[in-house]
């Protein structure tokens, strides 16, 4: 049986009005709500915060540091794995604070909302496979996108802080694999980066419900590499979406050197290059002014093989972001060909 429902982020509150009112021992209450991180692997090396509440009550966008990483409407903070073989490895989603399910929904398909059809398609289900946690004094959390056939709770299960829900996934309407974390007072989304109690502008609140380990983990800037590397020939999202150029290994008959580099949360104005460089200087490069935000942005710069063959030595593959002036995103990875 379905037991969540959600409509564009605007999560009913599930289950009777006991039910949601209830206080159980050794939950957190209003004052004392700490949450850890809602999945479990390493930020900024093999997943990423992509998305932030939107705090811009208007038709405008503001996430909690004025970063531009979230989009109107947006009522949760979305935890992003790289790839679609992450996914199919599983990387746990797990409780981010003690209480009780009072909702879940398992049985949606994963698939990436690429079009209005796609979104149609998932209408009244964008939160797919998800989870609701009641944790007293009207605090609940509610855990979208799930893989599906993953959910490992019931309804009135009592969870423990970092008890598995679920595996990472994207269904409803995700563009990307993820869980989105939605925090909610009552009826009132809170940003966990800002608490209850406000705080400065373009900063941390005063009081921001997430515990002191998980914040330091979550110190990084929006702006982050995803991956960058090798392939013999151009470069597509849907493959690097798919896990199936990386890894790729240059040799000395391969046809083509191409160098690529795949980040997200770029803003309008910067300007992204990539570059292929060979033992005798820089092969190739591809340099593109943003016109507009991008969630994520790939780019990819290439040379085919001379007729003399590949110069024996060090290959780099580079990728920069330049932000008025400023370097905000430098990688390279290397490759000897000989």
């Amino acid at each position: 049986m379905i037991e969540l429902y959600r409509t564009g982020f605007r999560a009913a509150v599930i289950g009777t009005a006991a039910a949601v009112a209830v206080v159980m021992s050794g939950t957190a209450s209003a004052s004392t709500l700490e949450l850890s991180l809602p999945v479990y692997c390493k930020l900024g090396e093999n997943c990423f915060i992509q998305q932030y509440v939107d705090l811009e009550p208007g038709s405008g966008t503001r996430d909690y540091r004025c970063s531009g990483a979230t989009y109107d409407g947006h009522k949760g903070t979305d935890f992003r794995v790289k790839t679609l073989a992450d996914v199919e490895r599983g990387v746990p989603v797990i409780a981010s604070a003690p209480g009780e399910v009072t909702g879940f929904r398992d049985g949606e398909p994963d698939r990436l909302v690429k079009s209005e059809a796609d979104r149609a398609a998932v209408q009244n289900k964008e939160c797919g496979n998800g989870v609701v946690i009641t944790h007293g004094d009207g605090w609940q959390t509610q855990y979208c996108h799930l893989r599906e056939g993953s959910i490992a709770v019931e309804k009135g299960a009592k969870v423990e802080r970092g008890d598995q829900l679920g595996l990472v996934g994207y269904s409803g309407n995700a563009a990307f694999p993820h869980v989105h974390l939605s925090v909610r007072k009552g009826t009132e989304t809170i940003d966990p980066f800002r608490g209850t109690e406000g705080g400065p502008v373009c900063d941390l609140g005063t009081a921001p419900l997430w515990t002191p380990q998980s914040l330091a983990k979550m110190d990084q800037p929006a702006s982050q590499l995803l991956d960058i590397g090798f392939y013999d020939g151009p470069v597509e999202v849907s493959e690097v979406e798919a896990g199936t150029v990386q890894g790729f290994m240059p040799q000395p008959s391969s046809g083509a050197l191409v160098s690529w580099g795949w980040a997200i949360n770029l803003k309008k104005g910067d300007e992204v290059i990539a570059s292929l460089v060979s033992p005798l200087g820089e092969l190739a490069r591809n340099a593109i002014t943003l016109d507009r935000n991008k969630a994520q942005y790939l780019l990819f710069a290439g040379k085919r093989r001379p007729a003399g063959g590949w110069p024996e030595g060090n290959y780099h593959a580079v990728f920069t972001v330049l932000r008025n002036g400023n370097t905000v995103i430098k990688s390279e990875v290397p490759v000897d060909l000989r």
